[in-house]
């Protein structure tokens, strides 16, 4: 009986914001593309607070591109104040949709600075939320398959790789299912994970949406009635398998996966579940140095050209392309000077994060982590269930700018 008694002491809380921008503000996700000029569908952030009678933790999943370490720190610092949730035990994510506002990058924006500042907030105000839902829970995970996403690594006769389709090129289909009930069956929170780029649109739409994990998600919660929260996976070299500039797409991709989500979740038999621990570290990444000088030397100078005529066409350039070109210049200067002065360049710190929760797990990195990463994480996990989730926590914020 004692077993018994520590085996259901996992609580679960959920809860939801509204955290859309005002229309006009910067966008981001696309170089070339301008504010955001209407709404189409909100933007939200959903809270899951995670209970095991010693240690609470919170997982955060935003309808964002991505945020920087800077806000990062920020809602754990408010989360600790309202919710008494260790920084440490706090993990952001983001699921990458590129219908939405720049949240970071253009900080001499007072929009944008504003809904940084905003954010915050409400980021903390819905973990603070969904603590105050706490009640016993039950767990099970389930998997399904979904083929709502291509390789986009085309490789061109002439050995050029660019962002295109690849069909034969590897993928993981995997959908991951978290199934959270009540211990009388009623079901509380559905936790999905799931790696393709929100990018069905394509870069001409300029409206504010949630892409395919939005449909996706209001999908799911009409079926199953509870909150969804979707945590994109490791997506950086996965594209949607259908991209035009309309709706349409993003409803289609996402009614499907919705649907894959379901079938799944009502297989699962959730059960007790005993244990929670987070853990994290930092990691320094090497740069890119393009692999030998002359290569370096060459990306300066094909950066400094297309940077130069853009300038020249200061009037129909977008300034967001401009910038783009200015960051990649800087990277690439970075990289032949070390080839020249022997040193290496400064690395990329990395915020690495783990969860287990009863016999389940979750693995956390920062930016745009390739498909094949994110598998063998999964499968070399000591977890028979694991998640995989990238955009996690913010990236540094020298790096990013």
């Amino acid at each position: 009986m004692a077993q018994e008694t520590t085996l259901q002491t996992i609580s679960v809380g959920v809860a939801r914001a509204d955290i859309t921008p005002p229309v006009g503000i910067k966008s981001m996700g696309f170089a070339a593309r301008g504010p955001l000029t209407r709404l189409h569908d909100p933007l939200y952030a959903t809270a899951l607070v995670v209970a095991d009678g010693e240690r609470r933790a919170a997982l955060l999943s935003c309808d964002l591109l991505g945020l920087d370490d800077e806000v990062v720190s920020d809602v754990r610092a408010d989360v600790e104040r309202r919710a008494g949730i260790a920084p440490g035990d706090v993990t952001v994510t983001c699921t990458h949709t590129h219908y939405g506002p720049d949240a970071f990058r253009s900080r001499d924006d007072p929009v944008v600075e504003a809904y940084r500042t905003n954010l915050v907030h409400v980021l903390g105000g819905v973990v603070e939320e969904a603590a105050a839902r706490m009640g016993p829970a039950l767990l099970g995970v389930g998997w399904g398959e979904s083929h709502i996403g291509v390789n986009r690594r085309e490789k061109l006769p002439d050995g050029r790789v660019i962002l295109g389709q690849n069909p034969a090129g590897p993928i993981d289909r995997a959908v991951g299912v978290l199934r959270i009930d009540a211990p009388d069956g009623t079901p509380l929170a559905c936790v999905v994970n799931f790696q393709t780029h929100p990018v069905s649109q394509a870069s001409q739409v300029d409206h504010i949406s949630a892409d395919y994990p939005g449909k996706m998600r209001e999908v799911v919660e009409m079926l199953i009635g509870a909150k969804c929260l979707f945590l994109q996976g490791a997506s950086g070299n996965i594209n949607a398998a259908i991209m035009e500039p309309r709706y349409e797409p993003a409803r289609t991709l996402g009614t499907r996966l919705g649907c894959e989500v379901v079938r799944v979740w009502e297989t699962v038999a959730p059960a007790p579940a005993a244990g929670l621990d987070v853990v994290g570290t930092t990691v320094d990444l090497p740069r890119i140095r393009y692999g030998s000088p002359e290569k370096a030397e060459e990306v300066v100078r094909t950066v400094e050209a297309e940077l130069e005529r853009l300038r020249g066409d200061a009037q129909h350039a977008p300034q967001g392309q401009i910038d783009r070109h200015e960051r990649r210049l800087g990277w690439a200067r970075d990289a032949a000077d070390s080839w020249r002065t022997g040193e290496l360049p400064e690395p990329v710190e990395a915020e690495l994060q783990a969860w287990r929760i009863g016999p389940f797990a979750l693995a956390t990195a920062p930016g745009e982590i390739f498909n094949q990463i994110g598998s063998r994480v999964k499968g070399g996990s000591p977890f028979r269930d694991t998640f995989f989730v990238g955009y996690a926590n913010g990236v540094r914020r020298r790096q990013a700018a």
